[in-house]
C-alpha cells in the first residue's frame, strides 16, 4: 500500500519551494529590468519602455548615455575643483611678495592661534600661574626667551613625541616665515601641489568620466581567472596522482594538512602577501603585479583541487595502470593516457571550480592591482566596484555588466556539462 502525503506536508513543500526561488530570482528579475532601461532611476522597474541601450552601451557600439545627455558637462564638472585649486596656488605663488602676503594674512593668524592653544595646554597641566599671563603668552611664543625655555621644558614631560614634533613646526614657522630660505622652501612645495594638480587635470582631459571598458576588464578576468585555474589544475593534477598512488615519507601528514590553508582567510593572508610583495619590488610593474596575482590565485585553489582530484584518482582502478605498465607505459604516460581521460568528470569540476574563484575575486585583485593604479589590468570586479563609486554611475549600465559578466561561467559549464558525468570505469577491469 502506497502511504499518501498529507496536505500539510504538501504545502509545506511548495510554499518551502517558492520562498527559495523568490530570495534567488527577485535580486535577478531587479537586475534584468533595471538593465533594460536607459534612464537614470534605478525605482523604475516597470515593463514600459524597455531598451538594449545599456548592453549596447558597454561594449562600446554606441556613444554613453550621459555623453549623450550631458555633453562635456561631467568632464566640466570634473575640472571645476581642480581649476579653483590652481588658480588659487597660482596666484599665491606669482612671486614671493604674493606669497608672504599670503602667509602673513592667512597663515599666521591660524598658526599663532594653534601655538598659543598648546602653550596655554601646557601651562594648565604643568601648574604655571604667572601674575601676566597674557604677557607670558607673548613671550613664550618666541624663541630664546625664559619663557619659551620653561614651556619647552614641560612639553617634554608633558606632549607626546608626535604633539612636541608639531610644536616645533608651529615655532619654525612663526619665527622664520621672513627669512629667503624658508619662502624659497615652502613655494617649492607649491609648485609640486600645481604641478600635481595639472596631472590630473590632463589625465581627466585624456579620460572621460563616462569611459567605462567593460571588454578590457572581461578580457583581465578571464585571462588571470583562466591561468590561475589552468596551472592550479596541472599543480593538482600531478599532486593529486602523488598522494594517491605513490608512497614516501610525510605522505599521511601532507595528506591531512593540505587544506589547512583553508584556515586562514583572505583578510589574514593578504598583508603578508602584500608587504612581501612590495619589499621584492614585483608590484613595481604592471607585468609583476599581474604574475603575483595570478600565483595567488594558485595559491586559493589548489589546496582544495589537490584535496578533489587526489580522492577521485583513488576511485580509479589500480589493476588498469599495471595492465598500462605491462603493455610499455611510463609512469607519465600512464598519467596522460589512463589516468587523466577517466578523471574527465574531476577534472573539468575542478577546472570550473578555480575558474569561478578567479573570476569573483576581489580582494586580492584590488589590492595588487587598485592600489598601484594598473587600470589596463583591472577586473570586472574591480572596475564594477569603481564605476558603481564613481558620481557618473548609471544603474542599467551597472546592471547590464553585471548580467554579462555572468555569461562565461554559463557557457563554459555549458560547454564541459557532458564531461561531468560518473563511472567513466565502469567495466573497464573485471575484479
Amino acid at each position: 500500500m502506497v502511504k499518501r502525503k498529507s496536505p500539510l506536508r504538501k504545502f509545506l513543500f511548495y510554499f518551502g519551494l517558492v520562498i527559495i526561488a523568490s530570495i534567488i530570482l527577485i535580486p535577478f528579475y531587479y537586475m534584468l529590468i533595471v538593465s533594460f532601461h536607459a534612464d537614470y532611476d534605478p525605482y523604475k522597474t516597470s515593463f514600459n519602455n524597455l531598451t538594449l541601450r545599456n548592453y549596447a552601451e558597454i561594449f562600446g557600439l554606441i556613444q554613453s548615455t550621459e555623453e549623450a545627455f550631458f555633453g562635456d558637462e561631467i568632464t566640466k564638472r570634473n575640472l571645476e575643483s581642480i581649476n579653483t585649486k590652481l588658480e588659487r596656488l597660482k596666484s599665491i605663488s606669482a612671486s614671493k611678495e604674493s606669497y608672504l602676503t599670503y602667509v602673513e594674512e592667512t597663515l599666521i593668524p591660524e598658526k599663532e592661534k594653534e601655538l598659543r592653544n598648546m602653550i596655554e595646554l601646557i601651562m594648565d597641566f604643568s601648574g604655571l600661574t604667572p601674575e601676566n599671563r597674557e604677557e607670558y603668552l607673548q613671550n613664550a611664543m618666541k624663541i630664546g626667551t625664559k619663557e619659551y625655555n620653561e614651556i619647552m621644558e614641560n612639553a617634554q614631560i608633558i606632549l607626546s613625541e608626535g604633539d612636541i614634533t608639531l610644536l616645533n613646526d608651529l615655532y619654525y614657522f612663526l619665527n622664520n616665515y621672513k627669512s629667503e630660505e624658508f619662502l624659497d622652501k615652502e613655494l617649492a612645495k607649491v609648485k609640486e601641489q600645481i604641478n600635481e594638480l595639472e596631472e590630473q587635470k590632463q589625465k581627466i582631459i585624456a579620460e572621460k568620466a563616462t569611459e567605462f571598458p567593460f571588454l578590457k576588464y572581461m578580457k583581465n578576468s578571464l585571462m588571470f581567472a583562466g591561468l590561475g585555474a589552468l596551472f592550479s589544475l596541472i599543480f593538482a593534477m600531478l599532486g593529486g596522482y602523488a598522494i594517491s598512488r605513490l608512497r614516501f615519507r610525510g605522505k599521511g601528514m601532507l595528506q591531512r594538512s593540505v587544506l589547512v590553508v583553508y584556515l586562514f582567510g583572505g583578510t589574514v593572508i593578504m598583508v603578508p602577501l602584500y608587504q612581501m610583495a612590495v619589499k621584492l619590488g614585483i608590484l613595481s610593474t604592471p607585468f609583476g603585479a599581474g604574475v603575483y596575482l595570478i600565483i595567488v590565485y594558485i595559491i586559493q585553489t589548489l589546496p582544495v583541487s589537490l584535496y578533489m582530484l587526489g580522492n577521485y584518482f583513488r576511485t580509479i582502478p589500480y589493476s588498469i595502470e599495471e595492465a598500462a605498465i605491462i603493455d610499455g607505459c611510463t609512469r607519465m604516460q600512464t598519467i596522460l593516457k589512463i589516468i587523466i581521460p577517466l578523471s574527465a568528470p574531476a577534472i573539468v569540476t575542478v577546472y570550473i571550480y578555480a575558474f569561478m574563484i578567479g573570476w569573483n575575486e576581489y580582494l586580492f585583485a584590488s589590492a595588487f592591482l587598485g592600489l598601484k593604479s594598473y587600470k589596463d589590468l583591472f577586473t570586472l570586479p574591480i572596475g564594477l566596484n569603481a564605476f558603481s563609486q564613481s558620481a557618473h554611475s548609471v544603474w542599467g549600465r551597472l546592471m547590464a555588466a553585471s548580467l554579462v559578466s555572468a555569461v562565461p561561467i554559463i557557457i563554459i559549464f555549458s560547454l564541459m556539462e557532458k564531461y561531468l558525468t560518473a563511472g567513466f570505469t565502469a567495466g573497464g577491469v573485471k575484479e
